[in-house]
């Protein structure tokens, strides 16, 4: 079984305020996008998980896939006695707030609820997928989607195609840590699907990762100067917003060789 897990960017992130369970309240746009990992699930005759990656910064004995899997065996399918084999073959940077551990999460939920015909619906599957974190419902989803609460309020809604750049300038952040460090401050009161296209942009942790991070502060401040340019999710990925694919490629001679771009365009559904 192979499967394509998606990136995603946020066109805006607005953090309103944090729970008593140290969730924090958000307001989201959640952007697919052509740029996937590839995860290969097979069969083996032992029993449990093995786990292998092309990427060695992913601890084998501890990461989303192998949780996702833990967390579907444990709950639905333990007449399975077989055990599975997840190649992950990482092409989303890691700690770039594009989602790619989520995604992965969802992705082996879903081929595993095939391969171990659970028969669960994609609600059953989302409400799984929570246990893991906030975003894995999204890309259970499959659709681009405007989303609060937690971020597994979920509303189907699609925005113009458009080409994007994607900076990844070679810093792992971590979410937890962001969400950790967040004191709610400054904040759009309300971003909703009325007044979304005028805050496209925004968001909560831009300007404490310019202060903590000099990189991130001077390739924003670059991709201004010659177009636009936002922070995704809780970073360090940055993106510029391009109609034309040329104008994308053309701006992505702008930055330093080490740093890692891409051009991708915009998906509605995966």
């Amino acid at each position: 079984m192979i499967l394509k897990s998606p990136a995603k960017i946020n066109l805006f992130l607005n953090i309103i305020g944090k729970r008593k369970d140290g969730y924090h309240e958000i307001q989201t746009y959640f952007q697919l996008i052509n740029l996937f990992d590839e995860i290969h699930i097979s069969e083996i005759s032992s029993s449990g998980v093995i786990f292998k990656s092309n990427n060695e910064d992913i601890d084998p004995n501890d990461n989303l896939c192998i949780s996702a899997a833990n967390l579907l065996y444990k709950k639905i399918c333990r007449n399975s006695t077989k055990g599975i084999e997840i190649d992950l073959q990482k092409n989303i940077p890691i700690g770039a707030g594009l989602g790619g551990g989520s995604s992965n999460a969802a992705s082996v939920l879903q081929g595993l609820n095939k391969l171990w015909e659970c028969n669960l619906s994609k609600k059953d599957l989302i409400s799984i997928g929570k246990e893991l974190g906030a975003d894995v419902p999204v890309f259970i989803n499959g659709s681009s989607a405007y989303a609060k609460g937690i971020g597994t309020e979920i509303e189907n809604f699609h925005v113009e195609p458009k080409f994007f750049l994607l900076v990844y300038p070679l810093i792992n952040v971590s979410t937890k840590a962001m969400y950790e460090k967040f004191s709610i401050g400054d904040c759009i009161t309300d971003i909703n699907l009325d007044n979304m296209h005028e805050n496209i942009g925004f968001n909560s942790f831009e300007a404490m990762l310019c202060e903590e991070y000099p990189e991130i502060n001077s390739t924003l401040s670059l991709m201004r100067k010659h177009n636009n340019g936002y922070v995704s999710g809780s970073g360090s990925c940055l993106y510029s917003i391009f109609d034309k694919e040329e104008d994308a490629r053309n701006t992505r001679e702008l930055f330093p060789r080490e740093y890692q771009t891409y051009i991708v365009h915009s998906l509605n559904k995966v």
